[in-house]
């Protein structure tokens, strides 16, 4: 297994076994490109989720997952990468 999450390997593996089945609603593969700008704007999206939630904002914040984030974590082949971004906010 691929230890690096963000990266465009780590990304096709997921895509692979999260997307095993063909069928309805699962996403084309994305080009290198277009995976480094959605996996940036997750990762961006998981910062002003975060900052609606600290700042008492739930029901926003939950609104918020539910309409951008969900849509970009299926891109992504990500079931829930909250806490992979918080491992990498730690790093920086």
């Amino acid at each position: 297994m691929i230890k690096d999450f963000s990266s465009y390997e780590a990304y096709l593996e997921r895509y692979r076994m999260f997307w095993s089945e063909e069928g309805d609603g699962r996403p084309p593969m994305l080009s290198p490109e277009e995976f480094r700008e959605k996996f940036q704007l997750l990762r961006e999206c998981y910062r002003t989720y975060r900052e609606m939630v600290q700042d008492g904002r739930e029901d926003k914040a939950a609104d918020y997952y539910v309409n951008v984030i969900n849509s970009l974590e299926n891109e992504l082949a990500i079931a829930d990468g909250s806490d992979n971004f918080l491992f990498e906010d730690r790093k920086l």
